[in-house]
């Protein structure tokens, strides 16, 4: 049987809990590319090559959403639709709000972060990390988005969420 044909024989509760696999191996393949490098040549190059890295797949993975999603215009509602199906979604608790023309992400459930915790590395300080991946892929759905880092590793957060974006059209 195809993968086409193996998919359209799962119920719905089936392909979500597909699509939640499908994520949790994703953050697990970043996690062991990022420990590799952390490994052999310390965080902070680790860092760098994690920003390159993930600026890049942040256009690739728009661009794919914006195709998926037949966006055209690039509002902040099509920036909301994308951002709720981004690849780490179903497993990072990634939750928006749009108010007052402002587009708030806010992640809950940062596998990542909890895995370096439980293996006693502490919180990784993944601000520059997360502001070349989310602003290159706010571009990516209209080149007029900007981002601004509301609170992100290594910034104290509160314990119900680990990190929060703002994006607005300028």
């Amino acid at each position: 049987m195809s993968f086409s044909k193996t998919l359209e024989s799962m119920t719905k509760e089936e392909l979500i809990r597909y699509a939640e696999l499908l994520s949790k191996n994703f953050m697990s393949l970043d996690g062991y590319w990022f420990l590799g490098l952390e490994e052999k040549y310390g965080l902070e190059a680790a860092i760098e090559h994690d920003k390159d890295a993930w600026s890049k797949f942040a256009v690739t993975e728009a661009r794919r959403l914006k195709e998926f999603l037949g966006i055209r215009d690039g509002t902040i509602d099509d920036l909301q639709r994308a951002m709720r199906l981004l690849s780490f979604g179903t497993t990072s608790g990634v939750e928006t709000a749009v108010t007052n023309g402002r587009l708030v992400v806010t992640i809950t459930n940062c596998r990542p972060q909890q895995a370096r915790l439980k293996a006693g590395r502490g919180e990784f300080p993944c601000k520059p990390v997360g502001i070349a991946h989310l602003s290159a892929f706010a571009r990516e759905i209209n080149p007029a988005f900007k981002a601004r880092c509301l609170k992100c590793p290594p910034d104290p957060h509160p314990k119900e969420y680990w990190c929060s974006w703002e994006f607005y059209l300028e």
